[in-house]
């Protein structure tokens, strides 16, 4: 058996749409781009679908593992805590199982975006959009 890859966007979440509709199109960018992978997004805060709720939206794909990844710059509690107990994540490992289809999969949890060179370049592009 091959292995089906879900990746699961997790933003912060906003009152305001414009969160929601920012990382929903970082999630379908990453799905145009790699079609083989099942891309879902879930959020921490005032607007859904919820973190649990884009687990559950894995139902019916097939999916084998899970990557978890916050659509976060840097860490803080949702990313130290919150997000590792809403994913039942084994502190020794950083790993979680969650059941998808009747099946047991793996859960692994990714970093922040944290700094990066395309990061910085993209901060000197609106920089320059504005001079």
């Amino acid at each position: 058996m091959s292995e089906k890859i879900g990746i699961l966007a997790i933003g912060h979440g906003s009152r305001l749409p414009y969160n929601k509709e920012v990382v929903s199109e970082i999630a379908d960018t990453i799905a145009k781009k790699h079609p083989e992978y099942v891309v879902k997004v879930g959020f921490m805060e005032n607007c859904g679908p919820s973190v649990d709720e884009g687990l559950a939206s894995f139902e019916g794909t097939g999916v084998t593992k899970i990557a978890a990844v916050p659509v976060f710059l840097a860490s803080g509690v949702h990313i130290t805590e919150d997000i590792p107990e809403i994913l039942k994540l084994d502190a020794e490992t950083n790993e979680g199982k969650y059941t998808v289809d009747g099946q047991e999969v793996p859960v692994v949890y990714g970093k922040p975006l944290g700094h990066h060179e395309l990061l910085a370049d993209l901060v000197f592009e609106r920089a320059s959009e504005v001079l």
